[in-house]
């Protein structure tokens, strides 16, 4: 029976797929930044975020606390547009 890594369809060499899955861990479980992550897996930023969005990884610097932060200024930004 195949392996998970091994039935994984990025990458062509074994150890570049366990690369890849681990780093998807660490990133998951905001172990390392981004940054970080695409630097292990020799990409640069942007490289590696489409691969993210190619196989709809969501990744998010913010916590839960920060993100709705974020949506209650912007839903005041634009009632305060609205309203002018």
């Amino acid at each position: 029976m195949a392996s998970v890594v091994d039935e994984f369809p990025l990458f062509r060499v074994r150890e570049e797929k366990e690369r890849f899955l681990l780093v998807l861990g660490l990133l998951a479980s905001r172990t390392i930044t981004l940054d970080k992550a695409a630097e292990v897996l020799d990409m640069s930023r942007a490289e590696f975020s489409a691969v993210l969005r190619t196989i709809g990884f969501k990744y998010n610097y913010l916590d839960e606390q920060e993100l709705q932060k974020e949506a209650d200024a912007s839903k005041n930004l634009l009632k305060k547009k609205r309203c002018s």
